[in-house]
């Protein structure tokens, strides 16, 4: 599986053409990834596309591992993001607070002086953190936009966003919860915000 994503991966660039992440991940309908879930984007003269990274920075990521896992996923999506000529923006929620890093831009060339250094601690403000990166896809609708939430779903606030209705957006669960994380059984957060929300998928980390 892994030799069929390579070999497609390179066919692409060869092609000049891009991965379309959200659309390959619905196709896939929770399958193991593979090369004919894959779907393709044109290049084109300028951004077509945004990304909304949702990063959380709570205690229970950073005792887990996860926090630093994550950054450097983070860290390889910028660069991807950069070299696809990609619209980005880095939104970090912790300690009951939520903080644009970067607001929707072109994506940077170079981010770790900017990602690395970034603190951890506190709770998990995670329908906080939703409803900010929604205002702002409203604010900048002229683009699609993709939420991308890394995080452990270890927020009490997932019991109440279940019940909600789907928001509709394109938003991808990245669920770095780790089973041997905590004393405490799995959460599994993402788990249940995508089964409540279908317009959702998961990633595990």
């Amino acid at each position: 599986m892994q030799h069929g994503l390579a070999s497609a991966s390179l066919a692409a660039k060869a092609d000049g053409a891009q991965i379309d992440w959200p659309a390959s991940l619905r196709a896939r309908q929770g399958l193991p990834l593979a090369a004919e879930h894959l779907r393709w984007l044109q290049p084109q003269g300028r951004s077509s596309n945004q990304h909304l990274f949702l990063l959380d920075c709570s205690a229970s990521m950073v005792e887990s591992g996860a926090f630093a896992r994550a950054k450097g996923l983070l860290l390889q999506w910028l660069r991807w993001a950069y070299l696809q000529r990609e619209c980005v923006a880095l939104l970090c929620f912790g300690a009951g607070q939520t903080r644009w890093l970067l607001q929707p831009t072109r994506a940077p060339r170079w981010n770790a002086e900017l990602i690395e250094p970034l603190p951890g601690g506190g709770g998990t403000p995670l329908a906080a953190a939703l409803q900010t990166g929604w205002d702002m896809t409203a604010r900048h609708g002229q683009r699609p936009s993709c939420l991308w939430v890394i995080s452990d779903f270890r927020s009490p606030d997932v019991l109440e966003l279940e019940r909600q209705a789907d928001p509709g957006h394109t938003q991808i669960w990245v669920d770095c919860e780790s089973a041997s994380a905590s004393s405490s059984k799995p959460f599994g957060g993402a788990a249940r915000l995508s089964q409540a929300w279908p317009a959702s998928f998961r990633l595990k980390l």
